[in-house]
């Protein structure tokens, strides 16, 4: 007559996946993560016109700033083949955007089985604050220190009396793309904060103890992270930062505990 125990494990054994099984529903929601981010690269790719006419007008809102008109305010191709490149990142980029909620929900659907309830927690809380912190950085970077760290370049760095500027439309994607990505990331810093103390990593009152040494490392990544050398835009994403600092302040106090807990033995 079979043991308990042994029924317990024939149970287990009948409920869990093998090895194989798992490789097998790993390449099958890779396959359809791919066949969506294919399909929305074929889209993206197909209005590309509309998509470099969304990108292009922060640089006309600074031309228009700066009173230049005419052929001066166009953005021109240094070759022919780098603006097919530029295009071919962009609609990647905005097919990669269109399609990380399908991607992630194949994500979600192969590792929460695995995951404690805990963990599994933490990640319905914060997978969608995420989203929508990453969409509002990416907001502020399009319409904030895109238009208003271009024109601080150009004001700065004005020679029009010995110099004739023109501007390629290959190096002005690289700088939207990168500065709009940069700032959907940076703006993740209170959700990072909020889940360290979450966890019992830190609380709000460490995080006020900080707060000169998360100035400086402010700053100091404000000046890494944006691709342009002058204050006027690292300024743009410093000064954001200080506030996304108190605000992650605000949020560790409501997710965590006054103290952190006492380390058991």
């Amino acid at each position: 007559m079979p043991s308990v125990a042994d029924s317990q494990v024939k149970d287990v054994s009948d409920v869990r996946m093998t090895f194989g099984e798992h490789l097998e529903e790993l390449r099958w929601r890779l396959v359809k993560s791919l066949i969506a981010l294919a399909v929305a690269f074929a889209f993206a790719a197909w209005f590309y016109q509309g998509l470099v006419w969304i990108v292009v007008q922060p640089h006309f809102q600074v031309m228009e700033w700066l009173d230049v008109k005419g052929d001066q305010a166009q953005l021109i191709t240094a070759a022919y083949t780098k603006p097919i490149w530029a295009v071919m990142k962009l609609s990647f980029i905005v097919a990669l955007f269109a399609a990380s909620p399908f991607i992630a929900y194949q994500i979600w659907s192969f590792v929460s089985a695995g995951l404690y309830p805990r963990e599994r927690k933490y990640v319905v809380r914060y997978a969608p604050l995420s989203f929508l912190l990453f969409f509002g950085g990416c907001l502020f970077g399009y319409f904030i220190l895109i238009p208003y760290g271009l024109y601080g370049m150009a004001q700065m760095f004005n020679m029009h009396d010995v110099v004739k500027p023109t501007y390629v439309i290959t190096d002005y994607l690289d700088l939207v793309m990168s500065l709009t990505i940069v700032t959907g990331v940076v703006f993740q810093l209170p959700l990072i904060m909020s889940f360290c103390t979450s966890v019992g990593l830190t609380t709000a009152k460490m995080w006020l103890r900080w707060l000169k040494i998360g100035i400086v490392v402010i700053f100091v990544a404000a000046a890494i992270l944006t691709p342009t050398p002058d204050v006027y835009t690292q300024l743009l994403l410093a000064i954001p930062l200080l506030v996304l600092y108190f605000i992650g302040v605000g949020l560790s106090a409501l997710v965590g505990p006054s103290k952190p807990e006492p380390a058991h033995a």
